[in-house]
């Protein structure tokens, strides 16, 4: 499974040769199924959602080479991208959403096959162990139901943190499992 875990979008340019390298293919032929769900959750001023996306852009990929899904809206082969790519928002929504259709089980499949997944805020935390992170953070639950991670990685992962040092410090006090701390800007690759 190869996995890269984001907290904006942007990565640094060490991240960025790892994630090139999980690729036997280059950037320009890069199929990338972009996930947009988390956003439908998130209220407020969304302009880095055109920020970000210019992220994806930097990276070399070409825009017909992306195709915008939300979770729900129709049937799709995961299979048939070279990458996932899970936007950020508001993660409640995101598990609530992963959760009610039944997409981790298709999702994680697709991964086995090879296809990359890369987590940006929401979309890194769902990929954790634990939703706890996105209340740290500040993100609004959807109801009073606690949702399953997808536990790609066996850590909670904290996004933003350089935006919320003290509370999560706090938070990490009682974690008592791994955490992966990411400061905008930063990513780290994984491969198990």
């Amino acid at each position: 499974m190869k996995l890269v875990l984001t907290s904006c979008g942007v990565i640094n340019a060490d991240v960025r040769e790892k994630f090139f390298a999980l690729f036997d293919k280059a950037p320009e032929k890069l199929r990338l199924l972009y996930i947009t769900t988390a956003v439908d959750g998130e209220s407020g001023d969304k302009s880095w959602v055109d920020e970000e996306f210019a992220t994806i852009l930097d990276l070399g990929i070409r825009e017909e080479n992306i195709i915008e899904y939300k979770i729900g809206e129709a049937d799709v082969d995961l299979r048939d991208f070279d990458a996932i790519y899970m936007m950020g928002g508001n993660s409640f929504y995101l598990a609530k959403k992963i959760y009610d259709y039944g997409f981790g089980e298709s999702l994680k499949a697709a991964l086995e096959t090879g296809v990359v997944y890369i987590g940006s805020s929401a979309g890194s935390i769902v990929a954790g162990a634990t939703l706890a992170p996105a209340a740290v953070y500040g993100d609004e639950p959807v109801d009073d139901r606690d949702y399953p991670c997808l536990n790609l990685v066996n850590a909670a992962v904290l996004p933003h943190a350089n935006k919320r040092v003290a509370e999560y410090a706090e938070w990490l006090r009682g974690w008592s499992g791994e955490a992966i701390l990411l400061k905008n800007g930063e990513g780290v690759v994984i491969e198990r």
